[in-house]
């Protein structure tokens, strides 16, 4: 996350880009959770990672929209990166119990897989829910990854990232788009 640039915004790298979008999302949102993907052994883990042979999982992120970008940047480096499992998400909201009406992950556009696809993980999330949840996945840079399913109006995959990218997310979360 911490190295390349943004499709569409050349300079910033995807760690930076999901930095600013966390703190959007912390200031816009009154209903919010900001998570992130690692590999280590504190937070939660869900399954043996194919990625170094640790686990991975998330762990909570503490980014308030009154942090200064840099601490918010400095929060996510911080965390010991492994595979990006899209699947988890989902996964953590169902063990927790959560309501989650859009699950929006950002990523450099490392996709992998777990035991369980992100589009299987969603829909597992709405059927014992009840929730009509939507998912945004955010590619910060071009790998030619898809994880939304073309037959689910419920899923988008965003390429990279430029002025208009926060418009589209929030739109099409609110069922707009």
């Amino acid at each position: 996350m911490g190295a390349g640039s943004v499709a569409g915004a050349v300079g910033l790298t995807p760690r930076d880009a999901s930095a600013a979008m966390a703190m959007i999302t912390a200031a816009t949102e009154p209903s919010h959770e900001i998570v992130g993907f690692f590999a280590g052994k504190r937070g939660v883990h869900f399954d043996q990672s194919r990625f170094r042979g640790r686990q991975d999982g998330l762990t909570p992120l503490p980014i308030s929209p009154r942090q200064r970008l840099d601490d918010v940047v400095q929060t996510v480096a911080g965390l010991p990166f492994g595979g990006t499992d899209c699947a988890l998400p989902m996964l953590y909201a169902l063990e927790r119990k959560r309501e989650v009406d859009t699950f929006v992950i950002y990523t450099d556009s490392e996709t992998w897989a777990g035991d369980i696809h992100p589009t299987q993980a969603l829909r597992r999330y709405r059927e014992q829910s009840g929730i009509p949840a939507r998912l945004v996945v955010v590619g910060m840079t071009s790998n030619g990854f898809s994880i939304a399913d073309p037959e689910d109006p419920g899923m988008l995959d965003v390429v990279g990232f430029d002025s208009s990218a926060p418009g589209v997310i929030s739109g099409f979360a609110a069922g707009r788009i």
